[in-house]
């Protein structure tokens, strides 16, 4: 705490006397040159006053006593006046000038004033002013000391809370590193240090997030590699053991399937893996629905696939173009699309509906559907239901957890319903449209 204190205290104490000394001076003398001929007329209007009544008492006497009376009076003055003549004054001629028309003139910026007596060819003067300024400086040294004392108790006060706020995102984060993932910053909203508390929190759970996705992904991937690697193992146990030919033929055709199916895993494991730790960069546009759908349609459907589809597109002609990725909606409404067909006995129908701004598609099959408990599951990666929903009708258990992230990429979500088909109807939807 102590190096921020003193860091913010001799801040503030330097700007201060930044202030005082070396900008205060510097606006005065700018002051001076844009106002210097109001400061002449002020100086003018001062002594105005007091040059009128010493030349009316000079102007009763004879001229040869006019300095006796000068000297009389100046000490009722706090400054010094003279009469002059005009060979005796050492004035620009812009002053003398002044002088010869009546007028005062001022001469270093107001220490000196000179009028002319009458009609005469003496001048009065005033001045110099400065020797009349109290002395200062013990007075000013208090002045200051009780500034930095104040400054310091302020200080003081406002560093204190906020030291402590310091210390609760310092020992927040000492014991993240450490390994209490848990742990959090805890700092009121309206602190002006929130948004550092907020970014630290934010960072915290998305490492959590990534830890606990990595010990998923480790777990299920021993798990999901031991099946076919076991399957392989006595594939190829049995293929050297085995001397009939068919048989042979046989095993290798098993181990293809074993190694396909190992590429598949590794393929879906990686893809789910490079969605999870981080957002690819994405090239949202405006595209007709129809043409998309029907193109991904008959791209993922085979002609000799014995399940039947359709298509309803409830958009009109004028609403037909929605804004998404088109590579990444493509990928999760093509395993939308796979996992119906999956799980459907014969049909399945996709049905584009508009709610305001948001864009509605919903895959329905004729399946056994998802029951009820399971429909939120069903979305952790790795998740497989019943026997119906097994792997030996295909996937992994990493279709819909895709589906679920590349739909928060379109600030959008997936659900799960019954199908008016007698199924599962999975329902996607995000803000695709403006108005």
């Amino acid at each position: 705490m102590k190096k921020v204190f003193f860091a913010f205290y001799f801040f503030l104490i330097f700007s201060l006397l930044f202030v005082q000394f070396i900008l205060g001076p510097a606006i005065g003398k700018v002051a001076e040159v844009y106002l210097q001929d109001a400061i002449v007329e002020y100086n003018r209007q001062l002594a105005k006053g007091a040059f009128h009544m010493i030349e009316l008492d000079l102007l009763r006497l004879p001229r040869n006593e006019w300095k006796n009376r000068i000297q009389e009076l100046e000490p009722q003055f706090g400054y010094a006046i003279g009469l002059f003549e005009y060979s005796e004054l050492e004035l620009a001629d812009e002053n003398l000038d002044q002088l010869r028309q009546g007028k005062i003139a001022v001469v270093d910026e107001g220490e000196l004033l000179f009028h002319q007596v009458g009609e005469s060819e003496m001048v009065l003067g005033k001045g110099p002013f400065s020797g009349l300024e109290p002395e200062s400086g013990f007075f000013n040294l208090v002045i200051w000391l009780a500034i930095t004392a104040i400054v310091g108790i302020l200080t003081l006060i406002w560093i204190i809370p906020y030291w402590r706020k310091l210390r609760r995102i310092s020992t927040a984060a000492t014991a993240f590193g450490n390994g209490d993932f848990n742990v959090r910053a805890d700092i009121s909203k309206r602190s002006s240090l929130a948004p550092i508390a907020l970014a630290f929190n934010t960072m915290a759970d998305r490492i959590q997030q990534l830890i606990n996705s990595h010990k998923e992904l480790t777990n299920a991937v021993s798990h999901e590699l031991r099946t076919p690697l076991s399957r392989l193992r006595f594939g190829l146990e049995m293929l050297e053991t085995s001397e009939n030919v068919e048989n042979r033929a046989h095993y290798a055709r098993e181990l293809q399937i074993d190694v396909t199916e190992l590429e598949a895993l590794v393929s879906e494991l990686l893809t789910f893996a490079r969605f999870d730790r981080e957002r690819p960069e994405l090239q949202f546009g405006f595209h007709r629905l129809e043409p998309f759908l029907h193109q991904l349609l008959a791209e993922s459907i085979p002609d000799e696939c014995p399940i039947r589809y359709q298509m309803h597109n409830h958009l009109d002609e004028h609403s037909d173009k929605a804004r998404f990725e088109p590579k990444y909606l493509a990928r999760a409404l093509g395993n939308l699309i796979q996992n119906a067909l999956r799980h459907a006995d014969r049909h399945i129908q996709v049905i584009v509906e508009r709610n305001g701004k948001e864009c509605t598609i919903h895959l329905d099959d004729d399946g056994p559907g998802i029951r009820e408990p399971d429909r939120q599951r069903v979305f952790e990666p790795f998740t497989r239901l019943d026997a119906s929903r097994s792997r030996m009708s295909g996937g992994y258990g990493l279709g819909l957890a895709i589906v679920m992230r590349i739909l928060k990429w379109h600030n959008g979500q997936v659900t799960i319903s019954d199908s008016p088909l007698g199924g599962a109807r999975l329902t996607v939807s995000w803000p695709g449209f403006s108005e």
